[in-house]
């Protein structure tokens, strides 16, 4: 029996996995459309508009790609199409479709590159743990021009790769005609580290790291980051915004907070700054949007949705408008939100349905609403989630 345990173990797996497929595939038949139902203001805010949503049945899923060109269902693929897609962001789409020989073989993370008119930079850290002799961790960065369509490569040693577990990118630009990396490194000794890295392209070395903020080590807990600026973007930022925190647990397994401290790394003028929040803010970082040199997120209160702006320059908050909500179907249904491009979508599950809205943050102005209209379900036992709204 045991010469077999292989082949039933594979034999297994492929049961569950051909069982999921078909079970999705039959919820997949239903062939669900949803779509944008104008109760006031501009329809054409609604032209470009994309929305990434899950519509559940019980146990059973479709993701779906709503749009006014109409529904597509991202689960209605064939079983190999399921089992060998890629999943890229749309920076990194546009990336594939004008530069494919030079994408090839690259990791997709909208982290790892960069973008101007002149160049495309991409940088990622070869050696899954650098604190593995298994491994020889390095810098692999590749240059593309864009007028000659010629690229060059170069291997660059990681510094002090001993202290750290893993190093993550987070960001990379070019600043003073020299490249910038930012990075998070996990520590041997636990915490992390906020690093830099300052590469002379020209001479193909690696000029300085330096090390701009660390979370507090702990003997027995977590510390680390959590961040909170674009990820899926290859465009250069100026701020860096993230959360440090460390926890200690005791021989109970409960945990002591020892730190939790939002920061604000400018990366241009290499300043460090801490960003206080007010006790009675309720604030969702998860929600920020950089505007210039102002933070914007959104603040829940029993009177609405409040805009709040924080002033990198001043230090200082300030209110910036309130967004009312409509009769929500629970409390447990808070609404989805996302500010883009100086616009703040709301959608809000209601007892007749989900609701769109979308306001101008400056001005106050709501420039549409209306209502998402689910059509051909045979069920009106099911829910959607939203995952992500975006502009085409």
């Amino acid at each position: 029996m045991k010469r077999y345990w292989k082949i039933l173990t594979l034999s297994f797996i492929t049961v569950i996995v051909l069982g999921t497929f078909y079970i999705q595939s039959s919820l997949a038949s239903q062939n669900i459309q949803i779509e944008f139902e104008t109760v006031s203001g501009d329809e054409g805010e609604v032209d470009n508009l994309e929305m990434n949503v899950s519509y559940v049945v019980d146990d059973m899923y479709q993701d779906l790609r709503v749009s006014q060109e109409g529904t597509v269902n991202l689960t209605d693929r064939s079983l190999f199409e399921q089992l060998t897609s890629v999943h890229t962001w749309d920076s990194i789409d546009q990336l594939i479709k004008e530069y494919k020989g030079f994408m090839r073989g690259k990791h997709l993370n909208p982290n790892s590159f960069f973008e101007d008119k002149n160049m495309v930079i991409y940088v990622n850290v070869e050696g899954n743990s650098i604190n593995s002799s298994n491994f020889d961790s390095s810098f692999e960065i590749d240059i593309l021009d864009k007028k000659s369509e010629e690229s060059v490569s170069m291997t660059l040693d990681l510094p002090n790769k001993e202290k750290y577990h893993w190093v993550d990118i987070n960001d990379i630009q070019i600043l003073n005609n020299e490249l910038k990396v930012i990075a998070r490194g996990s520590g041997i000794n636990s915490g992390e580290d906020l690093l830099v890295y300052t590469i002379d392209l020209k001479d193909k070395k690696i000029e300085n790291e330096e090390v701009v903020y660390s979370s507090p080590q702990v003997k027995n807990g977590w510390s680390g980051f959590r961040v909170f600026s674009d990820f899926y973007s290859t465009e250069p930022e100026q701020y860096f915004v993230f959360l440090s925190e460390a926890y200690e647990h005791d021989e109970s397994g409960m945990g002591t907070e020892l730190a939790k401290d939002r920061m604000i790394y400018d990366i241009q003028n290499n300043k460090l700054l801490k960003l206080e929040v007010p006790e009675d803010f309720t604030v969702d970082f998860d929600k920020l949007s950089i505007v210039n040199s102002t933070l914007i997120v959104p603040n829940y209160s029993p009177d609405g949705i409040k805009l709040m702006q924080y002033e990198i320059e001043t230090g200082q908050w300030e209110e910036k408008q309130t967004i009312d909500i409509v009769n929500m179907e629970s409390d447990e249904n808070a609404p989805f939100i996302n500010i883009l491009n100086e616009k703040i979508y709301i959608v809000e599950a209601t007892k007749e349905g989900h609701h769109l809205s979308i306001g101008d943050i400056n001005s106050g102005e709501t420039l549409y609403e209306g209502k998402i209209i689910v059509k051909n379900n045979d069920t009106k036992d099911y829910k959607i989630y939203f995952n992500n709204i975006k502009e085409q």
